[in-house]
């Protein structure tokens, strides 16, 4: 939380309350439909992290007292959002001021939402925190709601503290927030008070143990992900370089062409002397084609070995059977 939202010091707005005349609260607080669908589909757009952004509106006044009118709201774009916590940075404030100059030039800021997904409505220390030290004003509210749940709650800075709200108003119909812990009575004037505030230690350790419980699974649930995706990575890793490996071996077992052996590692070369042919062996002490060429080059030499042992191989035929023809001939 980088700065504090400028007080509502303005003169309330004369208007009479939009909902029915009996309308009662601690602190009357409507929304327009308009403004209600836009922060219900901000907060389902993430089911895995907190999303945030304040209330932007008027303070007005009737016969029965104070009441906040939410016209717009404002999303904290530039806020840090986590799966248990969201944090208001300067970023953030600069985004929602420079958003309220340009285009709600007439409203000022009236309180802030923020979601809990999967989580509940349960305000936690840091919630109460943000909402008695940033939006400290009576007549600023904070509003919670846990999208996968649906629950909504709702409070604001009393005489004595935070004060939840059991209902609010949405185009004149009453909507019904749920009040964490706490209890309703009926003031002397006949406004209902909710008080989640007071000093409960037993209350407070027990919504501390469930956030706690709450991190810890979250922790747990990040964790497994991160080491199944590792786990992943890794296989994939040692899937290519056994690839390669095998491919490097494939190309030298099959595709590599080499330097002859077992024929003294020379190459016969003819040489034209006069109408003479003679053939001279020189010897190879480097062999080296493309890569492209090998495998031609490979067919080339056995060719040339299968047709040189066939040749060898007539030519002694042909000299076994001059060597009978003459012994016939010794033998006449």
């Amino acid at each position: 939380m980088a700065k504090k939202t400028k007080p509502n010091d303005a003169q309330p707005r004369q208007r009479t309350f939009p909902g029915p005349e009996d309308a009662r609260a601690a602190l009357r607080v409507h929304f327009s439909r308009r403004t209600y669908a836009d922060l219900t589909v901000h907060a389902k757009e993430s089911l895995e992290a907190e999303v945030c952004g304040v209330l932007v509106g008027e303070v007005c006044e009737d016969d029965a007292g104070l009441w906040v009118d939410v016209r717009a709201i404002i999303r904290g774009n530039a806020a840090r959002e986590a799966r248990a916590h969201v944090t208001f940075t300067h970023e953030t404030w600069n985004q929602i001021h420079t958003a309220l100059d340009k285009d709600y030039p007439d409203f000022q800021i009236v309180g802030w939402y923020h979601t809990h997904p999967g989580f509940g409505v349960e305000f936690s220390a840091m919630d109460r925190f943000i909402q008695q030290n940033f939006f400290s004003a009576k007549t600023q509210v904070a509003f919670l709601t846990d999208p996968l749940g649906g629950d909504v709650s709702l409070c604001f800075n009393g005489d004595g503290g935070i004060e939840y709200v059991s209902r609010f108003w949405v185009d004149a119909r009453e909507h019904q927030a749920k009040v964490p812990g706490g209890s309703e009575v009926v003031s002397a004037s006949g406004a209902t008070v909710v008080s989640g505030g007071g000093p409960d230690l037993r209350r407070e350790v027990e919504r501390l143990e469930a956030r706690i419980n709450q991190l810890i699974n979250a922790y747990d649930q990040q964790r497994t992900d991160f080491y199944r995706m590792l786990t992943a990575s890794l296989v994939i890793v040692c899937v290519v370089i056994l690839g390669f490996v095998g491919y490097q071996l494939y190309l030298s077992k099959v595709d590599r062409v080499e330097p002859p052996r077992g024929i003294g590692n020379y190459a016969t070369i003819p040489v034209k002397i006069g109408d003479q042919t003679a053939y001279l062996g020189v010897e190879v002490v480097r062999w080296d084609f493309p890569p492209s060429l090998d495998a031609r080059l490979d067919k080339i030499i056995r060719a040339e070995l299968e047709l040189r042992a066939e040749m060898e191989k007539e030519a002694e035929e042909l000299k076994k059977k001059q060597q009978q023809q003459q012994q016939k001939q010794r033998a006449k």
